[in-house]
């Protein structure tokens, strides 16, 4: 049994697992792309639809994990080494390890590595000599960093849902259970920072009032009644009444128009009619200015009347007035802002906020750590005639192989002491 879970253990934490599942996911997409242009997202409905293709996802974070345990276990077995505690199995811990049938002292190559730039502890018949710092750190966050990727990642194609609203000016905040507030007001505003040149703000007011208003931005996306909140388009809900001489008793509705940015057409079917009615707003003389009318609320509309395929007149309505010609009329009582926007539940995100972080601590902490203060470490054991001496380097191998190879050097040409043990 603990063979065979040794066994397990051992392939499950192989680093050939990622690049063999990626590798085959890859060709799985390229496979797709001959049959549709939409490759990626119908590789998350495979994905998401067979069991077999999450589980063989799912390996990735697994070997992640494994590979978290292996490499705690080799840095705890190592410490336990270096201060001579452990004897079984130190072998597969280092890089080299070289037998020689000469015994030795230990001052004599205490000193020597003393000499070089090495620390060095002494215990019984072992000496550990060691310098820099450990990369165990960068190798943690790495592989904690690989998990969150990976399970963020098999999250999100395996459980992502989305559904898109209107948020609109006036009305209830849109969600699940109908607890979101009132959407006070909707601001489109410059913006001062490095990255986005103009802030979209959505206030929300609690429906209970003890509670605190709400502001939901672009970025960073904002999170509510367990979804993310990614605004997508500005737009306009407007009330609208129409009246044409073959209509006497009219018509009168709300209509959400996705008429953002200028110059953007959408259109009102009269229902029951043969008449449509095109909206845009006309684009600003000045590109600064596009969108100043938004952001003030003083709209003006221009539209065109369609009856079946045939234009029969275009004009301009303002915000809250009307137009009249040949029997025709079409007031526009009330105009208010609109965001149309995504409600997405999707818990694999924050793995995936966390993976940055940790890929970001290791970043950091690798480059001064393998550029300056690389961890090179070396034991010696001398056991009935025998000298056992290993060897690891996380960087500077060279340098430290010179070393090392000098100490060899040193014990198998009996240029040291007889030891007394």
């Amino acid at each position: 049994m603990k063979r065979l879970f040794r066994a397990l253990f051992a392939a499950g934490s192989s680093r050939a697992v990622p690049p063999v599942v990626i590798g085959f996911f890859f060709l799985l997409y390229i496979g797709i792309a001959f049959f549709t242009d939409e490759t990626l997202i119908t590789l998350m409905t495979f994905t998401r639809k067979s069991l077999i293709l999450a589980v063989l996802l799912a390996l990735i974070p697994l070997n992640s994990v494994f590979r978290l345990v292996r490499e705690t276990i080799r840095f705890l077995r190592m410490r336990s080494a270096l201060s001579g505690k452990t004897k079984e199995g130190v072998e597969e811990m280092f890089d080299e390890v070289v037998e020689i049938a000469v015994s030795a002292t230990a001052p004599a190559l205490e000193s020597r590595l003393a000499a070089v730039g090495y620390k060095t502890r002494r215990s019984g018949n072992v000496i550990a000599a060691w310098q820099g710092i450990s990369s165990f750190p960068v190798r943690l966050f790495f592989l904690a960093g690989t998990f969150c990727l990976f399970t963020g990642i098999l999250i999100t194609t395996t459980s992502r849902s989305s559904l898109r609203k209107m948020v609109v000016e006036g009305d209830p905040f849109p969600t699940q259970n109908g607890s979101g507030g009132t959407v006070e007001r909707i601001t489109l505003a410059n913006s001062t920072g490095p990255i986005l040149s103009r802030t979209l703000t959505m206030e929300v007011a609690p429906t209970d009032s003890g509670s605190r208003k709400r502001i939901f931005g672009l970025y960073p996306p904002s999170r509510h009644d367990g979804a993310f909140i990614y605004p997508r388009y500005l737009g306009l809900a407007l009330y609208l009444r129409f009246t044409a001489p073959d209509m006497p008793a009219g018509y009168e509705a709300p209509s959400f128009l996705n008429i953002y940015p200028p110059g953007k057409e959408e259109n009102v079917v009269i229902p029951g009619s043969p008449y449509r009615v095109v909206f845009n707003i006309p684009e600003p003389e000045s590109g600064s200015e596009r969108y100043i009318s938004y952001m003030s609320g003083d709209i003006t509309f221009r539209f065109k009347l369609l009856k079946g395929k045939d234009v029969l007149f275009t004009g301009s309505v303002p915000g809250g007035g009307e137009f009249v010609r040949d029997g025709f009329r079409l007031v526009l009582p009330d105009v208010r802002r609109l965001v149309v926007t995504d409600f997405i539940k999707d818990n694999g995100v924050l793995f995936i906020w966390w993976s940055a972080l940790f890929f970001g601590a290791a970043g950091v902490l690798w480059l001064p750590i393998r550029g300056l203060f690389p961890r090179r470490e070396m034991l010696f054991r001398f056991d009935q005639g025998v000298t056992t001496a290993c060897s690891f380097a996380d960087g500077g191998a060279r340098k430290h192989a010179g070393v090392f190879h000098e100490m060899l050097d040193m014990i198998d040409a009996k240029r040291v002491e007889t030891p007394v043990i």
